[in-house]
């Protein structure tokens, strides 16, 4: 991964200002290594993969949380890294005060 480039299209098309996308640019060179690859062929091709991490897939983080598909990326990473804390988070997410 050319981590500049990523650095600048991060800011050019989803508006993370530079240190965001530092720190970004930082996370995904950690993706864990089941990850990679998927994340490199979307990078470079548009194409979504059909990756799912304890019930979660990139299309269900961006329709129900509304993320962007690098935080998506992150989001599956951190639920394979760490699924108890992710999961609660990602429901806590939708509570709703009635």
């Amino acid at each position: 991964m050319d981590i500049e480039n990523i650095k600048t299209r991060l800011m050019q098309e989803y508006g993370y200002p530079a240190k965001g996308a530092d720190l970004i640019v930082q996370q995904l060179t950690q993706l864990d290594h089941r990850l990679r690859d998927p994340f490199t062929r979307w990078w470079e091709t548009g194409a979504e993969p059909e990756i799912e991490v304890e019930g979660y897939t990139l299309e269900r983080l961006m329709i129900e949380q509304g993320m962007n598909p690098v935080a998506s990326f992150l989001t599956l990473d951190w639920l394979l890294r760490d699924p108890g804390k992710a999961k609660a988070s990602l429901r806590k997410g939708h509570d709703q005060v009635s």
